[in-house]
């Protein structure tokens, strides 16, 4: 018998009470956290990923998704290196993945 690979699961996209607890349950405040967040994920999504020091991205990437709610995001960016050539491919998914959780 083939033994199958161990597919680990992702946790969900975006967690939205750990942002509004973030944020002391100011609403609006969240939604100011956001919106310079999703900014943030465009900016990466655009940038040359050849070029970048992906140590930096990453651990910018976990903390700022932490804080966020962002689990998928968070998740990517503390194993990053598990993902090999992948990682921009990943990154730019989960990056949808949340932009639409966050909608």
């Amino acid at each position: 018998m083939v033994s199958q690979p161990e597919i680990k699961s992702l946790p969900p996209v975006f967690d939205r009470s750990i942002l509004l607890r973030q944020a002391m349950n100011d609403k609006a405040l969240a939604d100011e956290v956001l919106g310079l967040f999703l900014l943030q994920l465009a900016e990466l999504a655009a940038k040359d990923w050849s070029r970048l020091d992906l140590n930096f991205e990453m651990h910018t990437l976990k903390g700022s998704a932490a804080v966020m709610g962002a689990l998928e995001l968070e998740a990517i960016g503390r194993n990053w290196r598990e993902f090999g050539i992948d990682l921009q491919g990943r990154v730019i998914h989960a990056i949808s993945a949340f932009q639409a959780a966050a909608a």
